[in-house]
């Protein structure tokens, strides 16, 4: 008999994080990781249909006592909803990411009633908390919140080496993105055109970049390179040769992954100033609007004082990682009351 943890996608940072606590006070976990990376909406309807048998027997085989769900997609709840059915016992909590509280899939027929049927859904964050509480399917007391766990990064000097870096006239920024309508890449590569003396490094890919925001390879100025997908110690190091942190987006509720992982790695930060992550990460960090100029005079104000925020940091990582033991004592209070 093992726990369950479904996600529909390749690898989720927050899942690996989560892992060892959740088994902890759970009961060991097993993951499962579905590829659903496609953007042909006819093999989506496939991949559910096959990914709603695939689960359902591994729900079958395992006969778990928890079942945790990412979502969004809202289908990923039918298999466990239905094992549920006939096995009672069995507590399935929905890992609610941000896009499930908004259209579309907020608004997608048969979530409503999907949500109502699991024991615990677990938001990411105290504002997206107060966004929902009140809503349908949302009800206050079915809902907990469990923000990402902060994991430390220890590179050792053979890996992480700095005696490449560039010169200090100039700054060497990091941005993980994914080119999706949430993140201000116009306003990136405006910022870049503009200011010659940031280095930009962005990840994802350059073929979704031109069709998302129809921005060509040969459109980027010369101090903006796209990497393409990166191993996870081939992003680490990026990560921790920056000179800043970039975190943007336009939502006001996201607890990125790269500011997480930034805090981990106690990195000088430019986030976006939305309400979430001023919460999050207060005077850990340094906040911008969405616009090309704001976002270089923020980077350059980061470079700046680049001392004060690494010890700021410090302080947020550590009220960070108070805070998520409480939030995960109250998961694990709520988890075993319900049934």
């Amino acid at each position: 008999m093992k726990n369950v943890f479904l996600v529909w996608t390749k690898n989720q940072a927050r899942v690996e994080s989560l892992l060892e606590d959740l088994s902890i006070n759970l009961g060991d976990f097993k993951v499962i990781y579905r590829d659903n990376s496609t953007n042909s909406m006819f093999k989506k309807l496939l991949n559910y249909i096959k990914f709603f048998i695939l689960d359902f027997i591994v729900l079958l085989k395992n006969k778990p006592n928890f079942v945790i769900v990412q979502t969004p997609p809202s289908f990923i709840l039918i298999a466990p909803v239905i094992y549920k059915v006939f096995y009672r016992k069995v507590k399935v909590i929905s890992d609610t990411h941000n896009a499930m509280t908004r259209s579309p899939w907020k608004d997608r027929f048969g979530t409503s009633f999907l949500f109502n049927r699991v024991d615990l859904i677990c938001v990411h964050n105290d504002v997206v908390y107060e966004s929902v509480k009140d809503e349908i399917p949302f009800k206050k007391s079915n809902i907990s919140i469990l923000e990402d766990k902060t994991i430390d990064y220890e590179p050792t000097i053979e890996t992480y080496s700095t005696t490449n870096k560039q010169a200090e006239k100039e700054i060497n920024v990091f941005f993980p993105a994914s080119f999706n309508e949430d993140e201000p890449i116009k306003e990136i590569l405006d910022c870049a055109v503009h200011n010659q003396d940031i280095n930009f490094t962005l990840t994802g890919n350059a073929v979704k970049l031109e069709k998302k925001f129809g921005i060509a390879p040969s459109d980027l100025p010369e101090n903006l390179k796209i990497t393409g997908w990166l191993t996870n110690e081939e992003y680490n190091r990026k990560l921790m040769d920056c000179d800043v942190l970039l975190g943007l987006t336009v939502f006001d509720d996201i607890q990125m992954s790269v500011s997480n992982e930034g805090l981990g790695a106690e990195k000088v930060m430019v986030l976006s100033d939305k309400k979430a992550l001023r919460n999050i990460y207060m005077s850990g960090a340094i906040y911008t609007e969405n616009s090309a100029s704001e976002i270089a005079q923020s980077i350059r104000e980061a470079h700046r004082k680049r001392d004060v925020l690494k010890k700021e940091i410090k302080n947020t990582k550590k009220s960070k990682e108070s805070r998520y033991k409480g939030q995960l004592e109250v998961f694990k209070t709520k988890v075993n009351m319900k049934g």
